[in-house]
């Protein structure tokens, strides 16, 4: 008689099932072959971790999404309130704009040319900052420049200010930029804390819901 019927003998003994010849004879062919020896006592070791190993994993799916879905609402939170923010400077720097479009300018003697340039640029960013409040996925590409406006008129502005070249007041009209600023960095931070891929999966599911549920009856 082949191992291979042996084998399945020792297997079906280990499955309490029937061997389908004598006990004897089997364990006569495992004390006699090595092979078989050896497999037999592979496969009891492994069918006694398995038998072991049948303790109650606990359901943590529950946990893992609220560990999530908590922490993503806390971020939608802020970025709502980031959003309404920045889109308030970005009003604040609109009406600190347009007096230049007329010549006149807020704490300081300009040229006509000069206000309309501080016109265009101050209109500009409030623009920018309704833009990235209407969608915050561009303040990441503002931050660069208003940066880099902000440190150099910053720098200038503290130059000019100890020279008696510019009032107080009209430094003032920069700080809608700088809030601005900081809200542009604190909603590109919130917009990169939400998980990857959840805004698809919530209109995902805002789509099925509306499709409502499949009927698949009759489908093959």
């Amino acid at each position: 008689m082949r191992c291979d019927r042996f084998r399945e003998a020792a297997s079906a003994r280990l499955d309490g099932e029937p061997i389908g010849l004598s006990a004897s004879v089997l364990d006569h062919h495992l004390a006699s072959c090595p092979d078989c020896a050896r497999w037999a006592a592979d496969a009891t070791r492994a069918t006694r971790l398995a038998r072991l190993d049948m303790t109650p994993v606990p359901d943590l799916a529950k946990a893992i999404s609220a560990q999530i879905v908590l922490p993503a609402g806390r971020v939608l939170r802020r970025r709502h309130l980031l959003r309404a923010a920045l889109f308030v400077a970005g009003v604040v720097q609109v009406v600190l704009g347009l007096p230049a479009v007329t010549g006149e300018s807020i704490g300081m003697a300009m040229s006509a040319h000069g206000a309309h340039e501080a016109a265009a640029w101050n209109l500009a960013i409030g623009v920018a900052f309704v833009a990235a409040a209407s969608l915050p996925r561009r303040a990441a590409g503002l931050i660069p420049l208003l940066a880099t406006f902000m440190v150099v008129l910053g720098a200038l502005s503290v130059r000019d200010l100890a020279a008696g070249t510019v009032s107080v007041s009209r430094l003032a009209t920069h700080l809608a930029a700088l809030v601005g600023l900081l809200l542009l960095i604190a909603l590109d931070r919130a917009e990169r804390a939400l998980p990857p891929g959840w805004f698809a999966a919530v209109r995902g599911r805002r789509d099925r819901d509306e499709d409502g549920p499949t009927d698949l009856r009759g489908v093959a």
